[in-house]
């Protein structure tokens, strides 16, 4: 198990809001990462996976494409398997 504490932490968009990632813990290659993710809004802590969340635009960093949400990219995800169904 690696643990990993953010000294600047990173600025997400995940499905509950804008956050910072905070905290990081790896438990090897038989599970998935888990990250702490603090929300700006309501300081609520949430442990997600990578999926879970995207990376904010930050051009010192050189991320300079605007990401989908996970919740956006959830739910049309699901309306294309919808309709897939129906067909």
């Amino acid at each position: 198990m690696l643990a990993f504490e953010f000294k600047q932490p990173l600025e997400v968009t995940t499905a509950y809001g804008d956050g910072y990632i905070w905290y990081m813990i790896d438990y090897g290659p038989h599970a998935d990462t888990l990250y702490t993710v603090i929300i700006k809004e309501t300081g609520e802590c949430w442990q997600m996976c990578h999926k879970d969340f995207r990376v904010k635009t930050n051009t010192t960093l050189g991320i300079r494409k605007h990401y989908e949400s996970p919740q956006n990219k959830a739910v049309r995800s699901q309306a294309h398997t919808n309709s897939a169904v129906k067909q």
